[in-house]
């Protein structure tokens, strides 16, 4: 894709940042299907493959704030170059596990996602630079249409090499996918570097004024109601989201009593609603109030998840399912506009990484507290729980204001 065929976003190297990403999420999504299915296969532990998940979910929790702090640091363009060599060069230590090398599958899947930390804070402080605020949401919304075709068409592009290639074929494939990004996203426009006042060039000093910068990104949240009501929407719907995985087979097995093609078509409705809503999004955002569209869209999701989960059979479960997907992803699209309007540039980074800690740290407590309770606790209320702290998401998003405070219109802070 080129930045011809977007109107409105032409020379501002938007397509490059749209192919590099889409092409990274189709390799990561494959690569996703056939790893746990893998470990498990060689195994035979389900300890084995909740460990994988951890390993998923630590980098997050560990490096979240500081990789937004290094994303405000450096030149963006090159953040995300490097990461994603660096990322295609650790997923082909893959090539090198064996069956009894789990050790070896956990380190990469830490090591990779680690990396991948930067590389998000960065895309997502890049691209309102790039296509400017008149044209944002238009950008955000057909970022979305991408990546969501890319996470459907991703684990069955995974399935299909692992049956035809094997493991090797899939890493290869998420590994040539990182350099390919890597070569588009070199084509991005850079930033000059922000300019910070001289001071002792040891480590300590180093360390200390990198946490000075991330309790400066955590005053934006604080002093900016946009930003702060957002972070606690976003991490609201996040604990309803997470706690829905680990509770999510226990409702489809042992309420509906699903068979594997079941699950498999349950699966195809709510990824085909899904991409319904981000192709809705691109409409939606340029008619509506992107405040309306955050809260009354969550609000319908929480709706939506308390009638699902509380059906005992598969057609309305279907439905609910088909319908689920499209409020879900306009309103992640409207906040995610919001969120990037209404954070300085300085600032993006650290913001993003702030609620990529957040997220992680969600979605440890779901999954730990999922495996402590183990099966004292039934599916079907945690998961009304989980759609009752959406409904609550949606609530906190009422109080958003009119008006996102942009870049431009924002009280100054001082660099650290």
């Amino acid at each position: 894709m080129n930045n011809k065929s977007v109107p409105g976003l032409r020379g501002t190297g938007f397509g490059w940042l749209w192919t590099g990403q889409t092409i990274t999420v189709l390799g990561d999504r494959a690569l996703g299907v056939a790893l746990p299915y893998l470990v498990y296969q060689q195994t035979g532990s389900l300890r084995s493959t909740a460990l994988l998940a951890l390993a998923g979910y630590l980098p997050g929790l560990l490096f979240g704030s500081l990789a937004g702090v290094l994303a405000d640091r450096w030149d963006r363009r090159r953040v995300l170059v490097a990461t994603q060599l660096l990322q295609g060069a650790v997923i082909l230590l893959l090539l090198l596990a064996g069956p009894e090398q789990l050790w070896l599958v956990t380190a990469v899947t830490f090591a990779e996602l680690t990396l991948s930390l930067l590389a998000l804070p960065a895309g997502a402080a890049l691209l309102p630079t790039l296509v400017g605020e008149s044209a944002l949401a238009r950008a955000t919304a057909r970022m979305s249409v991408a990546t969501t075709t890319a996470r459907l068409l991703g684990p069955v592009l995974g399935g299909v090499l692992a049956a035809s290639a094997g493991m090797r074929g899939v890493v290869l494939l998420d590994a040539l996918s990182f350099f390919a990004a890597a070569l588009l996203f070199s084509r991005l426009p850079g930033r000059p570097p922000v300019e910070r006042p001289a001071g002792p060039s040891t480590l300590l000093a180093s360390w200390r004024g990198m946490g000075q910068e991330w309790r400066d990104g955590l005053k934006v949240i604080g002093r900016h109601r946009v930003i702060g009501t957002l972070f606690i929407t976003v991490s609201l719907t996040s604990l309803g989201g997470t706690l829905v995985d680990p509770y999510y087979m226990g409702f489809v097995q042992g309420v509906l009593h699903a068979t594997p093609a079941q699950v498999g078509l349950l699966s195809t409705v709510v990824g085909a609603g899904t991409l319904m809503g981000s192709l809705l999004s691109t409409w939606a955002v340029e008619r509506f109030e992107l405040r309306r569209l955050v809260a009354l869209g969550t609000l319908l999701v929480g709706t939506l998840m308390l009638g699902f989960y509380h059906q005992l059979s598969l057609p309305p479960v279907l439905v609910l399912g088909a319908l689920l997907g499209v409020p879900m992803v306009v309103a992640n699209v409207a906040a995610s506009t919001l969120l990037q309007l209404g954070t300085p540039d300085a600032y993006r980074g650290r913001v993003y990484g702030a609620l990529g800690t957040s997220n992680a740290f969600v979605g440890v407590l779901a999954t730990g507290g999922a495996a402590l309770a183990g099966s004292r606790v039934e599916a079907v209320p945690m998961l009304t729980v989980a759609a009752l702290l959406t409904l609550l998401a949606g609530l906190a998003a009422l109080a958003l204001p009119g008006r996102a405070t942009s870049e431009a219109h924002a009280p100054p802070y001082r660099e650290a």
